[in-house]
């Protein structure tokens, strides 16, 4: 529960920061009608937009992200903070474990990887360019 908060809190201020932000003319509207009537303004049914819904629910997370934080620190005391330290202690060195065991491949091989790659790409979109075009005259003798 304590990382889901963390996650939720983050997670949520950045959804709603963006949404925020990507209506910049807010500060406009507060100057024009004042903060008073633009608050009223803002919650008629009619102003609700996309950018508001998300900024409510990024919101909404933040909320509950700190309300799960809470609890979850709550849990790790009551269980011990030993615990949690401890869990956390056991995560890391099994991803330092876990990344000992990738073998990176060569720039050589790399290389090569990469060309296969773009040569499927340019086949795959050249067959989907030729049924494009073979369905679009199917069509075109179907309908005169």
């Amino acid at each position: 529960m304590f990382f889901w908060g963390i996650i939720l809190m983050v997670g949520g201020a950045l959804a709603a920061l963006i949404s925020f932000l990507s209506n910049l003319n807010i500060f406009a509207d507060i100057a024009a009608l004042g903060f008073g009537k633009w608050i009223n303004a803002f919650f008629l049914p009619q102003n609700i937009t996309g950018e508001k819904i998300a900024f409510f629910i990024g919101v909404a997370l933040v909320v509950v992200g700190i309300i799960l934080f809470f609890v979850g620190k709550a849990r790790l005391k009551k269980a011990g903070e030993d615990a949690g330290n401890q869990k956390g202690v056991k995560f890391f060195r099994d991803l330092k474990g876990e990344f000992r065991k990738i073998t990176w491949p060569t720039k050589k091989a790399t290389a090569r990887n990469t060309a296969v790659t773009l040569a499927m790409c340019a086949i795959m979109g050249l067959i989907i360019c030729l049924i494009d075009l073979g369905l679009g005259q199917l069509i075109k003798l179907m309908l005169g």
